[in-house]
């Protein structure tokens, strides 16, 4: 259904169509887009800059403002779990709403295609390290921390891991993503200058945040970015892109020169890609709130 043609918009002036986003990508070069807000949590209501805020029957609906665009259209954005309205100027936002209306059946179809979503909250499972893995939190200031699985003697029961993340009322959000761009960075600093080590290369920065649109991206001047939710797919996963970013030091392409490389350094690339192209909706089902 992508990327169809529809009939006249509700104001009847332009064409809308839909079309469906893009899967993540392991890149290198060029950020990704800079549009997209990368501050704050999840909740974050989307009315600042081009963004003009949520639906309110529809909260996973955002309408923005592209003074470039031509009609209005609906985007699916599979990473960020989100239907993105646009239209070219805030006077055509009551015919954008209109037409959102119009399409929500077909928008709460694709929407509900995606993963469940993994909030931030207590008692909820979220992918860590490949395995859903509990959260556990109580009033309190403590280091978080993770709890491997373990053998209760008296009970003489396995108790499954868990995410021990105390926090006070209302900071639980930021506290779990903090900790995994810790964890996330803690994975991947070494794996990287092992890497970027094998082949004779030099790594000047490494960056962990929120990106939706790469796993990784590698700059010509060595600087490496990721995804902190690699710390969500399996360990081998998460090692398979510090190796694909660190050959991009060598080649910064995606030619066979370039997968000879990644070849040299682990025996899991295609295994890897093929994972995230499965899974990785489930990677960002993480931390998402709906």
């Amino acid at each position: 259904m992508a990327g169809f043609l529809s009939k006249l918009n509700p104001a009847g002036t332009r064409p809308a169509f839909f079309e469906a986003a893009n899967k993540p990508i392991l890149g290198t070069g060029a950020s990704p887009d800079s549009s997209t807000p990368r501050k704050g949590s999840e909740l974050n209501d989307y009315n600042h800059g081009n963004y003009r805020g949520r639906d309110p029957i529809e909260p996973r609906i955002i309408y923005k403002i592209e003074p470039r665009a031509r009609r209005i259209s609906i985007k699916l954005d599979a990473a960020g779990r989100m239907a993105i309205v646009t239209a070219p100027h805030d006077r055509d936002l009551p015919a954008a709403r209109k037409f959102a209306q119009k399409k929500s059946d077909w928008i709460k179809v694709h929407l509900q295609e995606l993963p469940p979503a993994q909030p931030f909250a207590h008692g909820k499972k979220i992918y860590f390290k490949g395995a859903l893995t509990q959260i556990i939190s109580e009033e309190g200031r403590a280091r978080p921390k993770f709890q491997p699985s373990y053998i209760d003697e008296e009970l003489g029961e396995k108790v499954p891991a868990q995410l021990i993340v105390p926090a006070p009322h209302g900071t639980l959000e930021g506290r779990m993503r903090r900790f995994l761009i810790r964890q996330a960075r803690e994975a991947l600093e070494p794996a990287t200058y092992k890497y970027a080590d094998m082949l004779g290369k030099q790594v000047t920065k490494i960056t962990v945040r929120d990106t939706k649109s790469r796993w990784g991206s590698c700059a010509q001047n060595g600087h490496i970015s990721y995804s902190w939710r690699l710390i969500c797919a399996p360990d081998w996963v998460l090692d398979y892109v510090a190796a694909h970013e660190a050959a991009h030091l060598v080649e910064a392409n995606h030619s066979q020169d370039f997968w000879d490389v990644v070849d040299t350094l682990v025996d899991s690339a295609d295994a890897g890609r093929k994972w995230l192209n499965r899974h990785g909706s489930k990677l960002h089902a993480v931390g998402a709130p709906y």
